[in-house]
């Protein structure tokens, strides 16, 4: 069997690392890659969850003396004007594990270079002629505007998703000292939304003052940013987006071979948590049995809060279509949750968020809501750590175990 990968950025080369360690030693099975060099690194998912340094560790043995990403350890999330009581909610990861912050050029070429899988320079259009039998698509959203060239049959559609934020002004200074290099992310509620505070690698700190453009005038957005953040010296780069679903994540071509959509060609949400690449190996995790299970097995395959017992058969199409859908139900969920309780600021874009986000949870998710009661009934988390038992705190919701969810609604919801 054959694996094709399309596309060298961050879900790229985190699907290719996660297939290339899983069937290493399977000489049947061959992984490989087809990247463009002449595309540009998107200049975004900077900071990761604890699932890619695992998985960096388990693949590669990467580690902290020889920091071939030139990665920043990441503790945790320090939120900042988000809560009136609060103005500070720290989010603390387990002692015990750390998760990284990085400058996205240098992990994908670190991956590309793993040797776990074949790496091939190659500009692809037309997924009909890619030799395989299975295609991960991860050539960008913006992909199929190449030239207007889009092959019959693989054009893809979108559900939108509501987001407060559809703009992001990027920015980086250079790293003045040690003091400099925090080990968490800040994320900094502003007037005009909040701004991501990541130092990326360790010689730089990566800004991203994230904004309403239908609120607030880019030019606007920027002096505001400078005003809030004056220690910025590098050049501002205003990217927009949106948040959106594909209709259809996976699929089987004319050709019988499944072809299987990963990072921005699949999803997009803003970058709230650090949760984009932990949804690259989610996907890659939700497909893999789909993928590799013969006829005559019967597998279990558990993956956090995603559970089936069946043939073959059974793990068909529609499962895996849904389970990726679920992954990103939860996650656009859980995010919205860090705006309906608005923010410090009484602003337009504040009242704004807090109406809008609100809405999202007006369609029931009975997960979710029990989830939440369950845990606001525990005592404080800081005082009481242990009382989430480590089944709850797995189980979870999305990507977030009952600690964080738990934490989220003592110090933000419910202060």
């Amino acid at each position: 069997m054959k694996v094709t990968i399309i596309g060298g950025g961050n879900a790229g080369a985190l699907t290719a690392l996660h297939y290339g360690y899983q069937t290493r030693n399977d000489k049947n099975i061959e992984i490989e890659v087809i990247y463009d060099p002449e595309i540009d690194t998107v200049p975004v998912g900077q900071a990761a969850e604890l699932s890619i340094s695992q998985l960096l560790w388990a693949a590669c043995g990467t580690n902290w003396y020889q920091n071939s990403v030139k990665a920043t350890p990441k503790l945790g999330i320090l939120y900042e004007n988000f809560s009136k009581k609060n103005r500070e909610i720290y989010h603390p990861f387990p002692f015990n594990a750390v998760a990284m912050q990085m400058d996205p050029k240098y992990l994908q070429r670190y991956i590309l270079n793993s040797g776990l899988f074949t790496a091939k320079e190659g500009h692809v259009i037309d997924l009909d002629k890619v030799d395989s039998d299975v295609i991960f698509d991860c050539r960008g959203k913006n992909f199929h505007e190449d030239g207007g060239r889009i092959p019959k049959g693989q054009k893809i559609e979108y559900d939108s998703l509501y987001c407060p934020v559809n703009s992001v002004l990027l920015s980086r200074t250079p790293v003045r000292s040690i003091k400099d290099i925090l080990l968490w992310s800040r994320h900094v509620a502003t007037p005009d939304g909040w701004t991501f505070v990541i130092p990326n690698t360790t010689d730089s700190i990566s800004y991203g003052y994230l904004y309403n453009s239908d609120i607030t005038p880019m030019e606007t957005a920027k002096t505001n940013f400078r005003e809030v953040f004056p220690e910025i010296t590098g050049e501002i780069v205003n990217l927009p987006f949106k948040s959106y679903i594909a209709k259809e994540p996976i699929r089987i071509d004319t050709n019988g071979r499944k072809i299987i959509l990963n990072g921005n060609k699949l999803a997009f949400l803003e970058p709230m948590e650090a949760t984009s690449m932990g949804f690259y190996i989610d996907v890659a995790l939700l497909t893999h049995d789909w993928i590799f299970t013969k006829s005559d097995e019967r597998q279990l395959f558990s993956h956090k809060n995603y559970f089936y017992d069946g043939t073959p058969e059974q793990l068909h199409f529609d499962h895996v279509t849904s389970n990726i859908k679920k992954m990103m139900t939860q996650i656009h969920r859980f995010l919205s949750w860090h705006y309906v309780k608005g923010s410090v600021y009484d602003t337009p874009f504040w009242r704004t968020a807090q109406t809008e986000s609100s809405t999202v949870f007006d369609e029931p998710d009975e997960n979710f809501d029990n989830i939440v009661e369950r845990l606001s009934k525990q005592q404080d988390v800081e005082t009481r750590f242990d009382e989430i038992s480590f089944d709850e705190h797995r189980r979870g919701y999305g990507h977030w175990g009952g600690c964080s969810i738990k934490l989220w609604y003592d110090k933000y919801i419910n202060s």
